[in-house]
């Protein structure tokens, strides 16, 4: 009898492996999905906030499209943050960059070597003026609405 049980118990421990098993995939699984539903989430977050800019820059567009007379024009639809304000260098003033802003005149001082102005490099070559349309063979030729070379003013 002891094979008996010794094939019995040995049933009982397979089917209690793949029990374990089987709970062990699923938790894998939930876990997954928990993964997934998070990251879906987070990215649907970040989709709205996008959404939510582009509405909201939309909205803006429109009402300066509406105190424009309804004309959307380049000046209109331009961007009014701080990179379309005309920069006038103060900046570069208020910046402690350890130079002055302008170069000190020398009054009579030699300038050195390594200060002295480099000369300009040469001007690029000016671009060949565009060639004439070709015409067809049988083209006529074109009419000058302005010549009354063959018009008498005698009559």
């Amino acid at each position: 009898m002891s094979s008996a049980e010794d094939r019995y118990r040995a049933a009982i421990s397979t089917m209690d492996a793949a029990a374990r098993e089987q709970d062990e995939q699923r938790g894998l699984r939930e876990r997954r999905v928990a993964e997934a539903e998070t990251q879906a989430r987070e990215g649907l977050k970040n989709e709205l906030a996008a959404a939510q800019k582009y509405a909201e820059h939309m909205d803006e567009l429109n009402k300066r499209k509406q105190s424009a007379g309804g004309w959307a024009t380049e000046k209109t639809l331009a961007d009014k943050g701080r990179e379309s304000l005309m920069e006038f260098g103060v900046e570069d003033e208020e910046a402690d960059t350890g130079r002055t802003p302008y170069p000190t005149p020398s009054y009579g001082t030699p300038v050195p070597a390594a200060v002295a102005p480099q000369p300009e490099p040469p001007a690029p070559p000016a671009p060949a003026a565009p060639e004439p349309p070709k015409r067809g063979r049988h083209a006529r030729p074109v009419e000058d609405e302005d010549d009354f070379s063959s018009t008498s003013w005698l009559v």
